[in-house]
């Protein structure tokens, strides 16, 4: 006579199933595209900030030039990047007014390479917004310039304000 082991009549075989497999590999994928987001995001951010670091710093250098030349410049951006131009001024039209109308500009490389044309460091194109929404114009004024620079690339958003002592900050 024969006997039974109880183990094997409940189970055949011991191991996992083909969905139990599928359930771990799909929360699996799910993790890693949460931590691969959060990766691309993070340096992202870090780049833009870092853009907007530069960018209050080369504002400052911008107003100390304009000051010591008694000049006005005008920053320029776009998707891609920025530059710093001279206006070259009428002598019937005040600097405020440059900032209105589209005059002549001269590169201001050859002058002052920390004010050169400069790409974007963020792999996003950046969109800016200014405040006052008009070309900002650095002149002899102390308070020149613009007051809110807001850097977005569509991930995440940077803002530059500049204090009422004429100082830029970067906020996050």
């Amino acid at each position: 006579m024969r006997i039974s082991d109880p183990d094997r009549n409940s189970r055949a075989e011991k191991g996992f199933t083909l969905l139990e497999m599928l359930v771990v590999l799909a929360i699996m994928g799910a993790t890693a595209a949460l931590v691969g987001v959060g990766l691309v995001s993070g340096r992202e951010r870090r780049l833009l900030k870092q853009d907007a670091q530069v960018l209050s710093q080369l504002f400052t250098a911008a107003q100390a030039q304009a000051r010591q030349q008694a000049t006005a410049i005008a920053w320029r951006y776009g998707a891609n990047g920025f530059k710093f131009e001279s206006v070259l001024q009428t002598p019937y039209l005040p600097a405020d007014l440059a900032r209105y109308v589209d005059l002549n500009h001269q590169a201001l490389t050859e002058r002052n390479p920390t004010l050169r044309a400069r790409a974007w460091q963020s792999e996003e194109p950046v969109r800016v917004r200014v405040d006052p929404p008009v070309t900002p114009v650095f002149n002899r004024e102390w308070m020149s310039g613009p007051r809110v620079v807001e850097l977005d690339n569509g991930l995440t958003q940077v803002r530059i304000v500049r204090s009422t002592q004429g100082q830029y900050r970067v906020l996050p």
